[in-house]
């Protein structure tokens, strides 16, 4: 084969890589104009307490609630009714390439939210001096929080303590304004999320993700595959501000 059709070849593989990048970005940035300016539902003088434990509720998954994703519709079976209360340490909104890297989980779970409690909430500065935490995901598509220290022995907290006080939790927005809301969420923020934990199934009856339903969980043979909660949030409380 001459060089020449190998040039065109490789301009065409060139060009389509391109092409979809583009198209690819140009979803990513119309899903950011259309998640931004959430609107205030209502204030409140009820300030946040991120002291406490997460409120869990088991339900037992005898009830079942339609979704619908960003393309697709899913059934989420509730296994609990859930409040969680704390301050944003990572944050993955997972938004771009999503065309490129999209799977089932992704079309549902639009923001990945890392929230402490507890004293590692009232002491945020002494954490981040003695723990790197991040929200990601890989390419294998898994979506993970990692959180480490260089030097245990140096750290206010064990190990067991910061990962029974610290959750990564894959977010079902019950309405476009939670969405927007979650989408504002910076790092540092206190908030308070309230909905349930829920498995996730296509309208078809097949599993996708199981949440977690313990804070103690940490690897991947737990409930949540992983020890990760996924919620189905009706109401962000972010300082003051009340979104529904």
């Amino acid at each position: 084969m001459s060089n020449k059709v190998f040039d065109i070849i490789g301009g065409t593989c060139f060009f389509t890589i391109v092409i979809v990048v583009m198209c690819s970005l140009a979803t990513d940035f119309g899903l950011w104009i259309e998640y931004s300016f959430p609107k205030v539902t209502e204030t409140t003088t009820q300030i946040i307490d991120t002291t406490k434990e997460p409120i869990q509720k088991n339900l037992g998954g005898k009830d079942y609630l339609k979704a619908k994703g960003e393309r697709k519709k899913f059934v989420l079976q509730l296994q609990a009714e859930y409040t969680l209360a704390g301050v944003v340490v990572a944050k993955n909104t997972n938004f771009w390439f999503r065309d490129i890297m999209r799977n089932d989980f992704d079309d549902i779970c639009l923001v990945d939210l890392g929230i402490v409690w507890g004293d590692l909430s009232t002491n945020i500065e002494k954490l981040h001096k003695h723990w790197k935490i991040k929200s990601r995901k890989t390419l294998g598509e898994a979506r993970m929080l990692t959180w480490y220290t260089k030097d245990l022995r140096k750290s206010p907290w064990s190990l067991s303590y910061v990962s029974s006080h610290i959750s990564h939790t894959h977010l079902i927005p019950a309405t476009a304004n939670v969405m927007k809301a979650l989408s504002s969420v910076k790092k540092r923020d206190i908030v308070k999320l309230d909905g349930y934990l829920v498995d996730i199934y296509t309208d078809k009856t097949k599993l996708i993700s199981r949440t977690s339903l313990s804070r103690t969980d940490t690897d991947p043979t737990s409930r949540g595959s992983g020890a990760c909660e996924v919620m189905y949030v009706k109401q962000v409380q972010i300082g003051n501000k009340i979104y529904r």
